[in-house]
Parts: structure tokens; C-alpha cells; sequence
């Protein structure tokens, strides 16, 4: 990456349209244009400010480098976008920056479900009034609403779950292949970013009993070898 792609990448992480960039700089949106499309390079003023703008290190925008005094731009752990360290909010999506996001997930209908099988299971799950849905249910709702709400995708149908729930609604359905479990920090992330990044299970497994037992004993083989030497 360039440091044309840098001041691009870092500018439409933080939001800001070329005109908007320009205007915090005191120069057109025209000269910001240039600098984007490698025509013009700005002035070292120019950069400085920038880093400050977008929250980014100098050896980041200038180099593409990281190092332990300057590492890449610091992201919100939500939608991703630059941010400084005087956000305590993300600018972006409202993402608490300074405390741990909420392992809460939502549950997104990718695409259509017209089986009434799955009718029948949205409807009933809604009718048991254990989770929330994230739409408002008319009173006395019936088949013939869920049955709506499934033909409209994508679209969330339940937030604030936590991962087991999630996965234990998505069960109920006949094609859960047609549900998306998402992790949801905020609460209301919009779906396109619940959608660009559904959960996805680890594939890392644990050691088996065996290898656990294999590790002590050269763990203990090793400490004799050692303590022989000296």
C-alpha cells in the first residue's frame, strides 16, 4: 500500500469525505483528490496534521511501518474505524471504547424463508415470549405476520442473545442455513456490518488427554536433564 492508499484508507475510516478532509485542512477537495490519486504529494505539515485528524502514527502514514513506538492506527473493535485515544465513544457506530464490548449476538434472516414449517417455529418462539424480537409485535399477532417477517430479508429478527441462545433458536428452524448468528457489541450494529462478520466457530481444539500426558512427561524428563547439569 502506498501512501496515497494510506490517506484514503485512513480518511474513509474516519468518516470523512475528500470536501470534509479538505475543509480541516484549509485546502480543496480537489488537492485532497490529488493526493488520494498519487498526483500530488502533500507537504509535511499536511501529514502531520492528518495523523492527528485520523489517529494514526507518522511511520504508519508515511511507511506503512509498525513498530513498538508506532504501531497502525487503533480501531474500534466494532465497525473498525480509526479512532483516537480521546474517544471514549466510536464516532462511527457509538462503541464504547473503554470498556470490554458485550459478548451479546444477534440473529440476522439472511434470505427469505418461505416454508411454513418456519413460519411455524418464528411464530411459536414469539408467542413463548422468552426472547425479544427485534421487531415490534402487534398484540394478538399471528401466523400470517411471522409469515411476513420471514419473507422480508435480510433482516435482524432477535437481538441481546448470548451465543448459546443464538445458536439454540437457530436450531429450531427448518433451514438454519438461512439465519446468520452475529456477534452484536453494540446492541444495534447495522446489518451490514452484522452481516459482513457472522460468528464463526473456532476450529481450535484443546489438547487430547493423551497429548496432555505426553507434554508432562517431557516436561518432567526435560527438569531431570536439567537438574543432572548442574
Amino acid at each position: 500500500m502506498e501512501l496515497k492508499d494510506r490517506i484514503a484508507l485512513a480518511r474513509k475510516q474516519a468518516g470523512l469525505s475528500q470536501e470534509q478532509l479538505g475543509e480541516k485542512l484549509g485546502v480543496s477537495r480537489q488537492a485532497v483528490s490529488k493526493w488520494e490519486s498519487g498526483q500530488n504529494n502533500p507537504d509535511v505539515a499536511y501529514l502531520a496534521e492528518m495523523c492527528r485528524l485520523f489517529g494514526v502514527s507518522s511511520d504508519w502514514l508515511l511507511l506503512g511501518q509498525e513498530t513498538e513506538e508506532a504501531s497502525a492506527p487503533a480501531r474500534c473493535p466494532d465497525c473498525q474505524t480509526i479512532v483516537t485515544g480521546l474517544d471514549n465513544f466510536c464516532p462511527n457506530c457509538g462503541c464504547s471504547l473503554k470498556s470490554s464490548p458485550k459478548e451479546q449476538y444477534a440473529l440476522v434472516l439472511k434470505s427469505i424463508l418461505s416454508s411454513p414449517e418456519d413460519n411455524s417455529v418464528l411464530y411459536h418462539i414469539c408467542d413463548e415470549g422468552v426472547y425479544h424480537p427485534a421487531f415490534s409485535l402487534p398484540e394478538n399477532f399471528s401466523l400470517d405476520y411471522t409469515h411476513r417477517i420471514l419473507g422480508n430479508a435480510p433482516r435482524v429478527l432477535f437481538r441481546g442473545l448470548t451465543l448459546d441462545q443464538a445458536r439454540a433458536i437457530q436450531g429450531r428452524f427448518f433451514h438454519p442455513k438461512n439465519l446468520l448468528v452475529c456477534f452484536d457489541p453494540t446492541g444495534d450494529t447495522p446489518i451490514p456490518r452484522l452481516m459482513d462478520q457472522p460468528y464463526k466457530p473456532s476450529n481450535k481444539q484443546g489438547m487430547s488427554f493423551w497429548a496432555t500426558v505426553g507434554a508432562v512427561v517431557l516436561g518432567v524428563i526435560c527438569a531431570l536433564l536439567l537438574l543432572s547439569i548442574l
